[in-house]
């Protein structure tokens, strides 16, 4: 491939566990970044807009990443990580910064997209409540596949874990 940084762009988004986002960037603008070089300011400018509102950030869409909380920041890197459409996005411990109430949001929002939008998510995580959360689970160790694990619908079964917390079960 001659053009690596293109077919990366393209091709496969990055979510990573402390978001990365650029600290003088808005959320709109950090969302932008990726589309530099791809989308006239206006197509840049209008898919952000509609990746904040996916992502329900849209009310923040001016507001500094030092100005998010955490679970914000990390629902601003997915919307930057599908600013290109990737059909791909590696996420590597996207909940690992988060309290357990955000990483469930997010975990939910990432079923949720991966459902209306058919974007894969490969996720990367060491934390079993969260590979719980997921349609496929592969367990690897020293680089080597120990298991595989096919997950029954993790929508579903988290709804079920939490109807039951909220009742006090």
């Amino acid at each position: 491939i001659k053009d690596k940084d293109r077919f990366r762009s393209s091709v496969v988004g990055f979510v990573c566990q402390l978001h990365n986002l650029i600290p003088t960037l808005t959320s709109q603008e950090n969302v932008e970044v990726p589309m530099m070089g791809h989308a006239s300011p206006a197509e840049r400018k209008a898919r952000a807009k509609e990746l904040l509102e996916l992502v329900d950030l849209a009310d923040r869409k001016d507001h500094l990443p030092g100005q998010l909380s955490g679970g914000q920041r990390q629902r601003v890197a997915v919307a930057r990580a599908l600013a290109n459409n990737a059909p791909l996005i590696l996420a590597d411990e996207p909940t690992g910064s988060l309290d357990s109430k955000a990483g469930r949001e997010l975990m939910f929002l990432l079923q949720d997209i991966n459902r209306s939008q058919g974007t894969t998510f490969l996720v990367v995580t060491h934390d079993t409540a969260v590979a719980r959360q997921t349609n496929r689970v592969v367990v690897m160790q020293d680089g080597k596949i120990e298991r595989e694990d096919i997950v029954g619908d993790p929508l579903e079964e988290d709804l079920k874990m939490w109807r039951h917390s909220d009742l006090g079960e």
